[in-house]
């Protein structure tokens, strides 16, 4: 039971810190899985041109637009404000993402 306390007090504690990481998974102490909401400067940008690997390090799993999830985004798919990327990475490069989105 404790253990459920502490992850939720973990995600509230993390979300009052960074708005924009809705949702935040640890894999392992160096590595974990964020929904971050994209910023107006992703708005109408390719992932291709985002280039969020290369940059940062992270790779996009998923991108949640309203209702629909696309599971298997391809480079040429287009981020608007306000769509959840669902990325994976080294803590301290989702935290530089994170910075910047």
């Amino acid at each position: 039971m404790w253990g459920l306390r502490w992850w939720s007090c973990v995600r509230v504690a993390r979300h009052l810190v960074s708005p924009n990481i809705l949702d935040y998974i640890e894999l392992a102490d160096d590595y974990s899985i964020a929904e971050v909401v994209a910023s107006d400067n992703m708005d109408g940008k390719t992932l291709r041109e985002l280039d969020i690997r290369a940059k940062f390090g992270c790779n996009v799993l998923a991108i949640k637009s309203g209702t629909r999830i696309n599971i298997a985004p391809r480079a040429d798919d287009v981020i608007r404000s306000g769509d959840i990327l669902v990325v994976v990475g080294r803590n301290d490069d989702l935290r530089r993402l994170q910075d910047k989105a």
